[in-house]
């Protein structure tokens, strides 16, 4: 029997997902050992601009206007060590960025104004994230600090600074919900933990049973974060592991039993490439993914038994003849959720696609390829299309 073809909304990255175009951009280079943190300097603010780094200069550009030129926004001086982290406010500072380098200065800038509205210094930082009057950092031994951005000086700043250390290495990622009740963070040896922001204290007890108690917990290192945005109760985590390889990972964080914890749809894909970065559509039930360029091929050999599609969600993706056997290096992957099927995928670089930002209104993507000195522009959802009610005329017609 032949199986049948899936269909896809109008507004479905399977008919929408293109280049737009490309933004010059490079990352400064790591400086001593200290300034082992992977950067990826670049966000989409609420204001619709796109801000990044040149090197140690930071530039933004409008988005909304095709012809606008990007502009300078500041420069980090050789005391402050390299640009590293670039984020832009939420929607309660949509015109407020928070910048990071190597040697841990923290700068607040205003794109309006093009003012630095606050500085201060820690010993590192390696991931920034904001949410409901929030700025989350996380640093190098695995130390939250969480900082109110509405003070108007950094003594009052840091008088109001919440601390609390539960990780046990490096922060890579943070992300609040969008209703600003919970954080979830990542670390570099593979733990995820989810914090409630009226007890900011202690994490909450999700996830696995491991020795007794629940946990979250990947192979490699911890590279992207996504909560759901219309099934609140949903977390997805994507890994990064030294053999190149990444994991895709669904948690119900409102699981308090194992028969909770149950899902007819899938809760973990392993993949052959590294997930660095991941979106939910605003707009239809969909997950992007990017990724690295994945496993070294391994020997050729002939597998005993032929895989199908049904076991190969990418077994239609044809295999790159070079040095890379990944069927999705270098490539977006688009998947339906919460079935986790297969949408579509495309190669966006020829490089490491080390990141990527999703612009509030969740229509275009900008993918970071850094060893391309490239920001690349791309259309994913499109508009959703109400269908027209039948007119009176055709409605008559029809009885």
């Amino acid at each position: 029997m032949t199986p049948v073809e899936p269909t896809y909304a109008s507004h479905s990255a399977y008919h929408v997902l293109r280049s737009v175009n490309n933004i010059d951009y490079s990352v400064a280079p790591a400086g001593d050992a200290g300034d082992s943190a992977p950067a990826s300097p670049v966000s989409w603010s609420q204001s619709n601009a796109v801000v990044f780094g040149r090197g140690n200069r930071v530039h933004y550009k409008n988005m909304a206007d095709t012809e606008d030129v990007a502009q300078q926004l500041c420069k980090m001086t050789s005391s402050c060590g390299n640009l590293r982290l670039v984020r832009c406010g939420g929607q309660d500072q949509p015109n407020l960025v928070a910048l990071a380098t190597s040697n841990g200065w923290i700068q607040l800038w205003d794109i309006v104004s093009k003012k630095m509205v606050m500085n201060w210094k820690l010993k590192s930082v390696t991931s920034l994230c904001f949410g409901e009057n929030m700025l989350t950092i996380g640093d190098e031994k695995g130390t939250l600090r969480h900082y109110d951005p509405r003070a108007t000086d950094s003594t009052k700043l840091k008088e109001q600074l919440k601390k609390v250390t539960r990780h046990q290495g490096r922060i890579l990622n943070g992300a609040w919900k969008e209703d600003g009740k919970f954080l979830a963070t990542g670390d570099q040896n593979g733990l995820v933990l989810v914090w409630d922001a009226r007890r900011p204290r202690v994490p909450l007890e999700v996830g696995e049973m491991v020795q007794r108690r629940r946990k979250m917990q990947h192979t490699g290192a911890v590279t992207a974060l996504a909560w759901c945005p219309w099934q609140s109760k949903y977390l997805v985590t994507g890994d990064s592991t030294n053999e190149c390889t990444g994991t895709i990972r669904v948690w119900d964080v409102n699981a308090v039993d194992d028969n909770a914890t149950s899902s007819e749809w899938p809760t973990k894909i392993e993949l052959d490439a590294q997930v660095t970065s991941l979106h939910f559509s605003p707009h239809i039930r969909e997950l992007l993914s990017t990724h690295g360029p994945g496993k070294l091929p391994p020997a050729p050999t002939t597998p005993s038994t032929p895989i199908t599609p049904i076991d190969d969600p990418f077994a239609s993706v044809p295999i790159h003849t070079d040095a890379i056997t990944s069927r999705i290096s270098n490539s977006v992957v688009v998947h339906q959720f919460p079935t986790m099927r297969h949408v579509t995928n495309v190669m966006v670089a020829k490089k490491n696609v080390a990141g990527s930002v999703l612009s509030p209104n969740g229509h275009r993507i900008v993918f970071s390829v850094p060893e391309e000195s490239q920001l690349k522009v791309w259309e994913v959802w499109g508009k959703f299309k109400a269908p027209k009610p039948p007119s009176l005329y055709e409605t008559c017609a029809i009885r």
